[in-house]
């Protein structure tokens, strides 16, 4: 049992690592080549200005700061400030519109300083681009230099409406950051921790007695050992996920949540021994921002832990907008939540605001990212000592069974940071966060002194928010030091044969990152190898052994690499082998009961208040076309996660948590992290 939960608790882990296929960040070049266009009035609009149509002299005045611009239908000349200049595309009209190549008008939001001009308009046109790409309202972003002082902050798209019509996203809107939420929450403990409140390496049931959870089901771990150094660095074991109704609500926030979640922790089992595996973990952060109200002599944690740090972070670094409870001053600047552009949403109401409930803007984002650039300190105001933002900073190891470099080689622990690596090898730390509306996205490069922060507002957004925040960074880099570490490719890999045997030890299933199904590798009767269920392009792909020890598809490029770790084959994708997409499973591991045949179908999300959602909207069960029986979770934002289920008795299978099965004698349920799930007819 304890070698099976073991086991189990790798793929767990590894099922949880989510996927993303690259989207291409070189909108410049895309440009230049074949340019996109936006509307004229609109890009004007974006970048703080207005457009009117001149109808006696039949063309475009355009105003935008102290300059004034003349724009002529199906043509490149163009005034400025009466001086001619030439644009790099035509101005074209369409339904009584004119319309401006993204690449002319990136020209207008350039910084007047002349600081960072490549990074900027990568910055512009990337945004617009990936805007119109995938139907993405509005966009914000702040990039700093913390060695000069260099801030530029910027807006995009649509926050919301009013009865002047819509309303543009300036650095002042309001977005949700979700995950980001927990570095403040980890600057906060480290206060506590630089006044000798705290101790990293103390139990955290030191200071929250009450605190309890079931031991993981290997027998092995013990909730009374968890840290606060293993809870900021995602190593604590306790179930990862949020728990229960009454995390998200949507007629205001339901405070009850954050007071009353040690209650709910103590039904919750780990996932893990602590100190054990790395486990991304949400339950962990909303733990923290209850130990930091209650040091603080609070006894309402979410006013509490809300007090905190608007009096200890953000009025000392003037981030007066930014709060983790909302109230009616700040609603307002608070840009609009949409599932697409044109397709408004109701504002959804997050009550485990220590781990992602935090409301920010590009102009208070950029003063945090000078404070953590600079040691701690930002215009006179000391949040942290240096040594404490180092020791966020430091790499937390360990010696997890299964190696942290192995099991995650693209995600690191700092403390309320993590570090990643990207298809392109480069290495950055900071962190991202997505919460069904809102997707955000901070990055630093402590090197350089350069952060950047983008956040979305809409379902849509999780596709861009990432590769948008990394390619600013990597820009801006670039442009002020002239070089980007990034791994040098390997130029003599060539393709190569290899026997049907070692082929044939390739074979098998493998637990696949947060997507729609398990990868299969099978080796075909054509001699090839090929990879299925995989999203993203086109399947099967087709993969051709190269010398280096990784396999390519030629379509796509994509590399795919196989390793072994402890006896256990597990298989890698990207060009310098930084992401895990799983271990081969074990047949044996995952039984199918007869009695599972009944629990088939599709199951849907019962709540008792019209006030409470679930984050998850409906989950399916059944068995995968390669025989294991699996749980596919759908979320409100649009995730979608499949894990392997263990047969623990015919009502529980595991799956990182105990899912139980039922029946009222009218309906069939499962339950899960707290909640229950009707099947649908």
């Amino acid at each position: 049992m304890r070698r099976l939960l073991k086991t189990t608790t790798a793929i767990i882990i590894i099922a949880a690592m989510a996927l993303t296929w690259a989207i291409a960040a070189g909108a410049a070049e895309q440009a230049d080549a074949n340019p996109q266009y936006m509307p004229l009035g609109l890009a004007f609009n974006y970048a703080g200005g207005h457009a009117v149509w001149d109808e006696e002299n039949f063309c475009i005045l355009a105003y935008f700061g102290s300059d004034a611009y003349t724009y002529f239908l199906y043509s490149r000349d163009a005034l400025k400030n009466s001086e001619p200049i030439t644009l790099s595309f035509s101005i074209y009209e369409e339904n009584g519109r004119a319309f401006i190549s993204y690449y002319d008008a990136a020209f207008l939001f350039e910084d007047e300083s002349g600081d960072y001009s490549a990074t900027i308009m990568t910055a512009v046109l990337t945004s617009m681009y990936l805007m119109d790409a995938v139907s993405v309202p509005g966009v914000t972003v702040a990039l700093v230099d913390s060695e000069t002082g260099f801030t530029w902050t910027q807006g995009f798209g649509v926050a919301g409406s009013d009865d002047g019509g819509d309303v543009y996203v300036n650095e002042l809107s309001l977005f949700n950051l979700a995950s980001i939420s927990k570095t403040f929450t980890a600057v906060a403990v480290m206060q506590l921790v630089q006044s000798g409140l705290v101790d990293l390496d103390e139990p955290i049931l030191t200071y929250l007695p009450e605190f309890r959870v079931s031991t993981d089901l290997s027998g092995i771990g013990d909730y009374r050992n968890i840290t606060v150094r293993m809870l900021l660095s995602h190593a604590s074991g306790i179930h990862p996920d949020y728990s229960g109704l009454g995390v998200t609500t949507i007629n205001g926030y339901n405070t009850d949540y954050l007071n009353d979640f040690l209650d709910t922790m103590s039904d919750l089992y780990m996932i893990a021994p602590e100190a054990t595996a790395f486990s991304y973990s949400n339950n962990a952060f909303n733990l923290l921002g209850i130990l930091v109200a209650a040091m603080s002599g609070f006894d309402d944690y979410f006013y509490g832990f809300d007090s905190y740090t608007y009096a200890n972070i953000f009025s000392p670094l003037g981030m007066n907008l930014s709060a983790f409870a909302i109230d009616n001053s700040r609603e307002p600047y608070i840009a609009q939540s949409y599932v697409s552009a044109g397709v408004p949403a109701e504002l959804i109401y997050f009550n485990a605001v220590p781990a992602g409930g935090l409301f920010s803007n590009a102009r208070d984002m950029a003063r945090f990212m000078h404070m953590m650039l600079g040691g701690g300190t930002y215009d006179g105001a000391q949040i942290l000592a240096s040594d404490s933002i180092q020791q966020m900073l430091e790499i937390q190891d360990y010696d997890f069974e299964v190696a942290l470099n192995i099991l995650a080689p693209n995600m690191q622990p700092g403390l309320g940071l993590l570090y990643s690596t990207g298809l392109d090898g480069f290495t950055h730390v900071g962190h991202s966060g997505n919460l069904i509306h809102y997707h955000s996205d901070m990055a630093f490069d402590f090197d350089s002194g350069i952060g950047v922060f983008v956040s979305t507002n809409s379902i849509t957004g999780m596709y861009i928010v990432r590769d948008l925040c990394v390619a600013i960074l990597e820009t801006a880099i670039y442009e002020k030091t002239g070089a980007l570490n990034v791994p040098a490719p390997d130029t003599t890999v060539a393709p190569i044969e290899l026997s049907v045997e070692e082929l044939q030890a390739l074979e098998g299933v493998y637990a696949f990152a947060g997507e729609r199904e398990f990868v299969r590798i099978e080796l075909a009767d054509d001699g090839m190898l090929y990879l299925h269920n995989i999203s993203g392009p086109p399947l099967p792909l087709n993969l051709v052994p190269l010398s280096d020890g990784s396999f390519i598809n030629p379509d796509f490029e994509l590399r795919i690499w196989f390793d072994e770790i402890e006896g256990v084959t597990v298989l890698y994708y990207g060009p310098y082998k930084t992401h895990l997409l799983g271990q081969i499973l074990d047949p044996e591991f995952f039984p199918v009961p007869d009695s599972f045949n009944d629990l088939g179908g599709t199951y849907i999300a019962v709540t008792e208040d019209d006030n409470y959602i679930s984050l998850i909207s409906h989950v399916e069960v059944g068995v995968d076309d390669t025989g294991i029986p699996y749980i596919r979770i759908y979320t409100l934002f649009g995730a979608v996660s499949i894990s392997p289920l263990i047969y623990l008795d015919d009502n529980n299978y595991y799956s990182g948590t105990i899912i139980g099965f039922g029946s009222d004698g009218t309906a069939a349920y499962v339950t899960l992290m707290g909640v229950t799930f009707e099947r649908a007819a």
